[in-house]
C-alpha cells in the first residue's frame, strides 16, 4: 500500500510535465516536420542479400506496403489468447526525404515516439543508431548523413522476436506464463515520427523539469527548474537560459536568467528557482488551469533555441503526509474523491498505433464516464494522451512498466 501511495503522489504532486517537445512559436529557432507520411514496408525475416547491401538499396517493389505511420503489423492478435498471441518477425520500413538547403549549417535529429521492439536505423546506408524499448522514445543524430543535393534513404529496421528477456514490454505468452496474451504488443513503427531542425546549441529532448517547491500553498508558490541544453558544435558559447512563466492569458508572471559558459560538445543541466508566484491559480480535476513555461537559450541577446511546457501548480497529501487521522485523498489541501480507470492501448486494426483523433475519441470516453483520474496499462501511451489528460482535469499515473520483468543481467542493463 506505501508503494502505491507513493506512486501517486509522485505522478500527481511534482508532476514535471516534460511531454512538450516543441513550440509553434518557435519556428524561427527549432523546426518540427512531420515525417508520419509516405513509408513503405514489408516484413522480411530472411533478406535476399546481406543487411548492409540491403539498406543501401532494398529495392521497394510490389511487395512492399505503402502506409503512413503510425502503423503496426500486429493487428491486435492478441484476442487468439494463445501461446504465442502476439505477431512475431520483423519489419521494414523506408522513406525518402528530400532536405531544403536552407537547413544546412543546422543540427538534423529523427525522433521516434515508438518503434516496437528494437529498432536500427540507417540513413543513407550508413547506421545511424539503434533503440532497445518500443514503448519509449528516442532521437537519433542525422546531421552528418544527410545530403542536400539528392533524396535521402532513411530505413528503419523493427524486429520484434519471441522469447524477449531485456525488455519489460513483451509478448505475454513468451513469458513463462504460458498462453497469457492479454494484450497485443506492436510490431512496427507505431508512433509519431519527426524530424527535428534546430540550432547547434540547443534544448536537448525531455530537457525542461519543473516541480513545485514543498513550501508552495494557496497563497504562493515556488517552481524549480531545470533545462538540459547540449552545445554540438566545436567552440565554446557564452549562452544565456531564461526561464519565463505565463499565466492563461499570456501575461507574463515571473522570470528566472542565468549566464553560463557551454563548452564544446558539452552537455549541461541548469538548475533554476524562479520568483515567488503569489495567489497562484491552481490545477484541479474541476478546474485544470495550466501556466506556460517557456524556456529560451540566448546567445548575444538572440534566442537560438525555445520550447515550451505547460504547468499546473497542485500538490497532493495523503496520510503518510500529513498530520491527523483523515485518511482522504487530498489535492490543494481541499479532499478528492479518486475514480479512476485505465486502459490497453489497443483497438482491433489498429492497436497501438493511434491517430490523434483515436486519442481524442478515448479522453472524451473518459470524461464522460465520469473518471478524473487515469492510469496507463501496461505501458507508456502515446505523449498526447499525457498532454489532453492535464487539459482535462484528469490525473494521470504513469505506467513505467508491465507486470513481467526478468531477472537477468541483460534486462538490468537495458
Amino acid at each position: 500500500m506505501k508503494k502505491l501511495i507513493f506512486f501517486i503522489f509522485c505522478f500527481c504532486s511534482s508532476f514535471c510535465l516534460v511531454w512538450s517537445q516543441g513550440n509553434s512559436g518557435s519556428a524561427k529557432f527549432r523546426q518540427e516536420v512531420s515525417l508520419n507520411s509516405s513509408w513503405s514496408t514489408i516484413v522480411l525475416d530472411q533478406l535476399p542479400k546481406q543487411e548492409e547491401a540491403f539498406v543501401n538499396d532494398p529495392k521497394i517493389d510490389s511487395k512492399w506496403q505503402q502506409v503512413n505511420v503510425p502503423h503496426n503489423w500486429d493487428q491486435y492478435y492478441g484476442f487468439r489468447r494463445t501461446k504465442h498471441g502476439n505477431l512475431h518477425g520483423t519489419a521494414w520500413y523506408q522513406k525518402s526525404l528530400k532536405l531544403d538547403k536552407a537547413t544546412k549549417g543546422k543540427r538534423l535529429f529523427l525522433y521516434f515516439e515508438g518503434v516496437s521492439s528494437y529498432a536500427t536505423v540507417w540513413v543513407n546506408g550508413k547506421k545511424a543508431g539503434e533503440h532497445k524499448g518500443g514503448r519509449t522514445t528516442f532521437t537519433i543524430d542525422i546531421t552528418n548523413l544527410v545530403v542536400f543535393d539528392k533524396q535521402n534513404n532513411i530505413v528503419v529496421k523493427a524486429a520484434h522476436p519471441s522469447f524477449i528477456a531485456d525488455l519489460p514490454w513483451v509478448c505475454g505468452g513468451c513469458s513463462g506464463e504460458w498462453g497469457f496474451s492479454e494484450g497485443s504488443q506492436p510490431m512496427g513503427i507505431f508512433r509519431p515520427v519527426s524530424l527535428v531542425i534546430t540550432n547547434d546549441v540547443r534544448i536537448q529532448p525531455f530537457g525542461v523539469h519543473i516541480w513545485n517547491d514543498k513550501s508552495t500553498s494557496k497563497q504562493k508558490a515556488i517552481l524549480h527548474t531545470t533545462t538540459e541544453i547540449k552545445n554540438y558544435s566545436n567552440s565554446d558559447r557564452n549562452l544565456t537560459i531564461e526561464n519565463v512563466l505565463f499565466d492563461a492569458s499570456g501575461k507574463k508572471v515571473v522570470t528566472s536568467k542565468s549566464e553560463l559558459k557551454n563548452s564544446a560538445g558539452e552537455t549541461k543541466e541548469i538548475a533554476q528557482t524562479l520568483p515567488e508566484v503569489l495567489n497562484p491559480k491552481l490545477w484541479s480535476p474541476s478546474n485544470p488551469y495550466l501556466y506556460k513555461l517557456v524556456t529560451s537559450i540566448y546567445e548575444n541577446g538572440k534566442i537560438i533555441d525555445q520550447l515550451t511546457t505547460p504547468y499546473g501548480i497542485r500538490w497532493v497529501s495523503w496520510p503518510i503526509s500529513r498530520d491527523g487521522k483523515d485518511n482522504r485523498f487530498f489535492i490543494n489541501d481541499e479532499p478528492l474523491f479518486i475514480n479512476g480507470t485505465c486502459e490497453y492501448e489497443h483497438l482491433i486494426g489498429n492497436s497501438h498505433s493511434f491517430s490523434d483523433e483515436m486519442i481524442h475519441s478515448r479522453i472524451e470516453q473518459i470524461k464522460a464516464g465520469g473518471f478524473n483520474a487515469f492510469r496507463e496499462a501496461h505501458q507508456p501511451h502515446n505523449l498526447k494522451y499525457q498532454a489532453a489528460l492535464d487539459e482535462n482535469g484528469i490525473l494521470f499515473w504513469s505506467q513505467f512498466s508491465a507486470h513481467i520483468w526478468y531477472d537477468t543481467p541483460e534486462f538490468k542493463e537495458n
